[in-house]
C-alpha cells in the first residue's frame, strides 16, 4: 500500500508539472473583443493594425489567412501576425458595412481583434474575432 501511495503522489506531482509546462507554452490569450456589435466594429484598441502583406485562401471559400504587418506606430500589441479569418469572424468593410472574407485583399490596411488563444510563434498566430478594413488598396 505504501508503494502505491508514493507512486500516486509522484504521478500527481508530474501531472501538475506537466500542466504548468503545457500551460506556459500554450501562448497568451488575446483580450476577447466585446461581443461584436451588429451595427459597429469594436471601439477598443485592436490587437494589430497594419497592412495585409499576404493573403492565402483556405480550403473553403469562407476561410482566409492574412499576414498582417504593422508599420511604425500603428498601434496594437504585435508587429506581425498570421491571422486566420473563419466563418465566425466578423468583417467590417471600409464603408462601414458588414462584409466577409471575400472583402479582404492584399495591400488593405486593417485593424484586427483576436479571439481565443494566441500562439506565440513569430509571427504570432491567431484567429480573428473582428477584422475592420480601414482602407483598400
Amino acid at each position: 500500500m505504501r508503494h502505491t501511495t508514493g507512486a500516486l503522489a509522484a504521478l500527481a506531482a508530474l501531472t501538475l508539472l506537466g500542466a504548468a509546462v503545457v500551460g506556459g507554452c500554450g501562448g497568451a490569450t488575446a483580450a476577447q473583443p466585446a461581443s461584436p456589435s451588429p451595427s459597429a466594429p469594436p471601439s477598443g484598441v485592436a490587437d494589430i493594425t497594419g497592412v495585409v502583406d499576404t493573403l492565402t485562401p483556405g480550403a473553403d471559400t469562407d476561410t482566409v489567412t492574412l499576414l498582417v504587418v504593422a508599420g511604425g506606430s500603428a498601434g496594437g500589441e504585435y508587429d506581425r501576425a498570421s491571422v486566420t479569418v473563419v466563418p465566425g469572424s466578423t468583417v467590417w468593410t471600409a464603408g462601414g458595412q458588414r462584409g466577409d472574407a471575400s472583402d479582404l485583399v492584399q495591400g488593405a490596411r486593417v485593424a484586427v481583434w483576436f479571439e481565443g488563444p494566441v500562439r506565440e510563434s513569430y509571427p504570432v498566430q491567431a484567429t480573428a474575432g473582428v477584422v475592420q478594413i480601414l482602407t483598400s488598396d
